[in-house]
């Protein structure tokens, strides 16, 4: 990556859009250049764009805002993929071989490139996610040089509704004219950022609480086993609090400010609102949150891995700032939770947006991103230059005989050349499979 370039994530999520502009370094090390974060108001639901020319006015104003702290133009981005209908499922690839030839890099490759072209009826099939390999029906860590009659990579596909990249496509490329560098799930992204080696190894629940779904994802083995999305989240919360009498925007700061779960939720830490019931308030947020709650455990027990998750459940998103919510969802499910932090090891700078769980899927982008996002604008002072000297030397001449103007409009015809648009495009490497092209 040159110095002069820069690489751009967008979240695109229920309660906000936020972008993230940074620089990476030849060893992967992420400096932050720029960030920004509008309200998604109404335009976004369960981490799905529904309006399009809202969502799109939303892009524009925050592409302005990174552009105008970096002083540059901004002509592509990483983007998140999200959404309630997110699952992963397991598929299959099989390959004879001769059981003579070593295995290549190519002959996974290959494979991977068939799983990525398997699209479920009426899914998009969003990413392929590194397999276990098997030999002749055994398990190979490393299947490179081995030689073997079968192979079998056993793939992670992470699916979803098609209208999920569909209505990011519009509203990004065609409303908002920014590129889309590369789409990334967001909840793999965010692992990646926020998960050790040793949590995905011996298991883990990574439960992201946002604003419209809540996201769980089961690793063990160093691999993602399972995803699956409930359509509640911290707005369902506000929405319950805002039956109570309050404008959502009250509702919201007081569910922040005064919520709390847990047995001593009802004691007060400092002076309340006059206008709020405590008990009541609480009474609200937490029927709701026991509901979102009960859905996270039994996703875990469907998964298959509750009794296999040593390091517990790691939680994350803005909703899971709630006061008690570590200490109640620890009770409720009878396993260890702790909230996730963002290494610092990939990122060396913005430790206060390290800290923010509504930055850590945008930052995430970021690991994955390698493509210049900059636009670099069309050469264009040569061509102006030139236009204007015809009427400068047609004033100095105006008294000159009728023949000077039509010398003057053949030499206007003969300056008539166009200076191309300089592109910069790198190609796209599968990171993981987290990301896929658009034309994918």
């Amino acid at each position: 990556m040159e110095q002069s370039g820069f690489i751009v994530g967008i979240d695109v999520g229920t309660s906000k859009i936020t972008g993230v502009l940074g620089r990476k370094n030849e060893q992967g090390v992420i400096s932050i250049l720029a960030s920004e974060s509008i309200s998604s108001d109404t335009g976004v639901k369960y981490g799905v764009i529904y309006n399009i020319d809202e969502v799109a006015g939303k892009i524009k104003k925050l592409v302005n805002l990174l552009e105008n702290k970096m002083g540059k133009k901004i002509g592509k981005a990483y983007v998140s993929i999200a959404g309630k209908s997110l699952q992963a499922i397991e598929h299959v690839e099989t390959k004879v071989l001769d059981g003579i030839t070593p295995i290549t890099y190519a002959t996974l490759e290959g494979m991977e490139q068939q799983a990525k072209l398997n699209k479920p009826d009426f899914l998009t099939n969003y990413s392929v996610l590194a397999p276990e390999y098997y030999l002749d029906g055994k398990y190979e860590e490393d299947a490179i040089d081995k030689v073997a009659s079968t192979i079998e990579g056993h793939y992670r596909l992470v699916i979803g509704r098609p209208n999920i990249k569909a209505n990011l496509i519009k509203s990004i490329t065609e409303k908002a004219r920014i590129e889309i560098s590369g789409f990334i799930v967001g909840p793999v992204a965010s692992s990646a950022l926020v998960l050790d080696e040793h949590d995905r190894q011996v298991g883990c629940a990574l439960v992201d609480f946002g604003a419209g779904t809540t996201t769980i994802s089961i690793y063990k083995e160093g691999l993602l086993r399972y995803m699956s999305v409930i359509p509640f989240g911290g707005r369902t919360i506000t929405k319950d609090v805002q039956a109570l009498g309050f404008v959502f925007d009250s509702a919201e700061t007081y569910k922040i400010r005064y919520g709390k779960l847990g047995k001593d939720k009802n004691r007060s830490v400092g002076e309340i609102a006059p206008e709020v019931d405590l008990r009541e308030l609480n009474k609200v947020i937490q029927l709701r949150q026991d509901e979102i709650i009960l859905n996270v455990i039994n996703q875990i027990k469907e998964s298959g891995f509750a009794d296999k998750l040593d390091a517990g459940i790691i939680i994350m998103g803005g909703a899971s700032q709630m006061n008690g919510l570590v200490d109640y969802l620890a009770e409720k499910s009878q396993m260890p939770v702790k909230r996730a932090i963002a290494k610092r090891v990939y990122i060396n700078n913005a430790a206060e947006l390290l800290q923010n769980p509504a930055y850590t899927q945008a930052l995430s982008l970021l690991l994955f991103a390698h493509e210049n996002s900059e636009r670099v604008e069309e050469k264009e002072p040569e061509v102006k230059e030139t236009i204007p000297q015809p009427p400068v030397e047609k004033t100095e001449e105006k008294e000159q005989p009728e023949e000077k103007p039509k010398k003057k409009k053949k030499e206007k015809d003969g300056n008539g050349k166009q200076t191309s648009l300089f592109g910069f495009f790198e190609k796209i490497q599968n990171f993981g499979g987290t990301m896929f092209k658009d034309e994918e």
